[in-house]
């Protein structure tokens, strides 16, 4: 299930195999090393956990797995830099994972999910063009996978470009027709296209696989509003639960609604 709050998807996995060049440590040498950093960091011991990789990534920088392993640490530290209050640091050391990244990416023979990885941290950072990149070399590298075409279609769907999203949300659906985030996102797509036909229909479906996602429920009001039919649309967010109902998002929406409403009266 798509979710509809992006998250970095960790622990992709690469083999040491993967390298594309020869590394001055051995195979068994980074094994040990990624294994203690991991123990440390499951431990708790954040510091030691990068202290240790940061140093195998000097000696071993073209080996994907040990550049994964990298950039978990340093996303791991982030967040606690973040915890500390420390937020303009937490931003450098997710970009140094955003790096150790893309590196992992450039030297695996199949970098498979670590596209994905990489594309989302990217988002999150507001570098779109890199985004961008690795989300469409995560679609051609995992077929069946339509994540990346979906989390696609929402950047393009912030950006109002309708014709680019509803590329991607087609792609995303060939590969999982049923997923209800997709189906409703595709009704979005076309409700602003105006094909609203085809938009009630997305969003029937959606929500018949879902009935009761809240989530999924305020973006079939948003479609029915944009479909011409407010007050429908008002009752619909009116029988959300808390604290959905409360949210700023349903809020925004119910504004809109009442906006058109009396646009209608008038």
């Amino acid at each position: 299930m798509i979710p509809a709050v992006l998250s970095i998807v960790l622990g992709a996995g690469c083999s040491d195999a993967n390298s594309l060049q020869e590394s001055s440590i051995t195979i068994e040498q980074r094994r040990a090393a990624i294994k203690s950093t991991m123990q440390h960091l499951d431990g708790g011991r954040g510091r030691e956990a990068l202290a240790i990789i940061s140093s195998l990534a000097k000696k071993d920088p073209h080996s994907p797995a040990t550049q994964e392993a990298y950039a978990t640490v340093l996303l791991a530290h982030s967040l606690q830099l973040d915890r500390d209050g420390e937020m303009d640091k937490g931003i450098t050391y997710r970009r140094m994972a955003l790096e150790a990244y893309r590196a992992a990416c450039t030297n695996s023979t199949a970098p498979g999910l670590l596209q994905l990885s990489t594309a989302q941290l990217a988002q999150m950072l507001g570098e779109t063009k890199v985004a961008t990149l690795y989300y469409e070399k995560a679609h051609d590298s995992n077929e069946g996978d339509g994540r990346a075409a979906f989390f696609l279609t929402q950047m393009y769907l912030f950006n109002k470009e309708w014709q680019q999203a509803k590329h991607w949300i087609n792609e995303s659906l060939l590969r999982d027709p049923n997923e209800p985030y997709a189906l409703l996102s595709a009704a979005l797509v076309e409700a602003e296209l105006g094909n609203f036909s085809m938009a009630q229909a997305y969003s029937k479906r959606g929500c018949e696989i879902l009935p009761d996602d809240p989530n999924l429920r305020c973006m079939q009001a948003r479609v029915i509003r944009l479909s011409g039919n407010p007050t429908r649309a008002l009752e619909l967010l009116s029988a959300l639960p808390e604290p959905v109902r409360g949210s700023a998002l349903v809020n925004d929406e119910r504004a809109l609604c009442i906006l058109q409403i009396e646009e209608k009266t008038n």
